[in-house]
């Protein structure tokens, strides 16, 4: 019943104390992997009874109340638990990775050759079958209707080794990226191209390498970049957190510094304070986000302001202080996360649009520098474009219809975190791009016009933030709506 207070729902959670204020849940994240061996290392989640406790009557009826609210809380689960709602339950992203473990199964393409093989040297029928036969062969080229049957099944095949020609290019454009520098002796080309193919350029980080590791996050304190923190301090790196909101995570390696992000003389100050205290970064995480919802005539020009300036100005002001200590060293790895949204444009989101559009144009130009102007391409950089985020408030009270669910589900923060853990850990640069939708939203700029107009018709992108909050009058501050 306490699990709606706690950052996700738990693998387990129990009462540590409790009193007249309040109670403490100690609880073993659904990211812990393996057994508990020190519970005194896990996170504690502190819920305070509002107003608090005022005797023993009191704390008799509150216990009922809570008692009563818990059952009706499994009681709405149970009845949801029976009447699944088909397009949360099964969407496009789900069929394409049962599609994707099916199809990409070693056994798949020899049993579609087989089978298609057969199809294809069955005799031709007899003369009965005239029709089926002159519509086969006048349509799909082949000289009967069991011949036909074969054709899905080759052009499945073709599809296949489509799909797996664009993995291989995706692999090849990563090996490039994550390469060694190019010698400049030609004898020494043939030794540098089978080793950027064979063994990684740079080794593995373990349990070890990773207490040598100090990672920043901006927006550490809620949603995605709370994940990532929790994550990287059970790794054994030490995690710094910047954010204006209290932290939800509790871990002796993390520390949480209160910072407004989007006021350059506190990030400054924060920054410099960090470098002091803690020595230099080897990873910088820029996550920090927030948004209006509003059309652009509603909203007032400082919160406009305010966006720009955390979504996009604090990724320069904390590059501009962590980065030359990693240029020094030649050695570290910048996550910039961006969004879909990056990458095309929605109405009612005009600033949080063109502020992560800044940040896709910020992440390649960061790493042509480093790589042609700094000659540290060992310097890693990654940058993280999602959809909608499960578990954050970032896009809570948006609206979605039944085929925007469908075609365009939204992501766990686990999910998202797993990839981007792994890019550190492999010490590679990287695009992720989570779900399937925001790898080709890219492509969408290459449709006609009235395509792409369709596609957001069908989707209700341009009306889904009608729900969000009335915009504030001219001269007051938006609520705070961080990732």
């Amino acid at each position: 019943m306490f699990h709606a207070h706690l950052p996700r729902l738990p693998q387990w959670a129990r009462m540590e104390s409790i009193d007249r204020t309040c109670m403490r849940i100690r609880y073993a994240p659904p990211s812990l992997a393996g057994p508990v061996t020190d519970e005194s290392t896990l996170p504690v989640q502190t819920i305070a009874f509002d107003p608090p406790l005022q005797g023993t009557t009191d704390t008799r009826k509150r216990l009922v109340a809570m008692s009563e609210a818990g059952q009706a809380a499994n009681a709405q689960f149970a009845r949801a638990k029976h009447s699944r709602d088909f397009w949360g339950e099964y969407n496009l992203e789900t069929l394409l990775e049962h599609a994707d473990v099916v199809l990409m199964h070693r056994a798949t393409p020899v049993a579609l050759l087989a089978v298609a093989c057969a199809l294809m040297c069955t005799p031709t029928p007899p003369a009965a079958d005239a029709p089926a036969r002159w519509l086969a062969r006048g349509v799909y080229g082949v000289h009967s209707a069991v011949h036909m049957a074969a054709v899905p099944l080759v052009l499945l095949l073709v599809l296949m080794c489509a799909v797996l020609a664009v993995r291989c290019v995706a692999w090849l454009s990563r090996v490039w990226t994550n390469a060694a520098p190019v010698p400049t002796e030609p004898a020494l080309l043939a030794s540098w191209a089978w080793a950027t193919l064979t063994t990684p350029t740079l080794p593995r980080l373990d349990r070890n390498a990773w207490n040598d590791e100090t990672v920043v996050i901006t927006g550490g304190a809620r949603g995605f970049g709370a994940e990532l923190a929790l994550r990287l301090s059970q790794k054994g790196a030490r995690v710094i957190t910047l954010d204006i909101a209290k932290t939800t995570v509790k871990h002796p390696n993390l520390v949480a510094y209160h910072c407004d992000i989007s006021r350059q003389n506190e990030v400054l100050s924060v920054t410099r304070n960090i470098l002091y205290r803690h020595g230099a970064p080897t990873m910088l995480i820029n996550n920090a986000a927030v948004r209006n919802g509003h059309p652009l005539l509603d909203t007032p020009v400082g919160d406009i302001a305010r966006v720009l300036d955390t979504n996009t100005m604090a990724h320069f002001w904390t590059l501009k202080e962590f980065l030359p200590p990693m240029v020094e060293k030649r050695r570290g790895h910048i996550v910039t996360v961006s969004s879909m949204m990056g990458q095309t444009g929605v109405a009612q989101m005009i600033d949080y649009v063109a502020s992560k559009h800044a940040l896709v144009g910020l992440h390649e130009s960061l790493r042509f520098e480093l790589d042609a102007i700094y000659k540290t391409p060992f310097v890693r950089t990654t940058l993280v474009t999602t959809g909608h985020l499960q578990e954050t408030s970032m896009f809570s009270g948006i609206q979605y219809n039944a085929f925007a669910r469908f075609l365009a589900p939204p992501v766990s923060t686990a999910k998202v975190a797993n990839a981007v853990i792994d890019a550190l850990e492999c010490q590679e640069s990287r695009i992720v791009a989570i779900p399937w939708y925001a790898a080709w939203t890219p492509f969408l700029r290459v449709l006609p016009s009235f395509v792409r107009d369709g596609i957001q018709a069908l989707l209700g992108a341009n009306h889904s933030m009608t729900t969000a909050p009335k915009p504030p009058r001219e001269g007051e501050r938006a609520p705070d709506t961080a990732t």
